[in-house]
């Protein structure tokens, strides 16, 4: 018998198959995984020389489980919220627990 603590990364995995988003998560040259993941959307401010403007801040976190490699600049994402964006994925890290990647969303130009 299996215990808690070697069942918390599936735990986790599936509060967010239950509660996350479904996100689009393309691996250059692969086939896509709709993983679901914590999406969290803000705003920043950013210098734009004359002046400031608003930018939108978005944050990925999503298992390790359901991404098992760590993300790449050359991947895309696509989020629900912002249906035809395309995103890359930046500053990937691990969670604090290690369970999980964490990354921003940067606009494919």
């Amino acid at each position: 018998m299996s215990d808690l603590e070697s069942l918390t990364p599936e735990m986790f995995a599936t509060v967010a198959n239950i509660t996350g988003e479904r996100i689009t998560y393309i691996p250059q040259g692969q086939a896509a995984l709709l993983p679901k993941a914590h999406v969290t959307y803000g705003d920043e401010i950013v210098d734009i020389g004359a002046g400031q403007a608003v930018q939108q801040d978005i944050t990925v976190s999503v298992s390790k489980l359901a991404l098992p490699w760590m993300p790449r600049s050359a991947d895309r994402v696509r989020v629900g919220q912002l249906p035809g964006v395309t995103f890359y994925p930046a500053t990937p890290r691990e969670d604090s627990s290690g369970r999980d990647w964490v990354f921003d969303l940067k606009v494919v130009r």
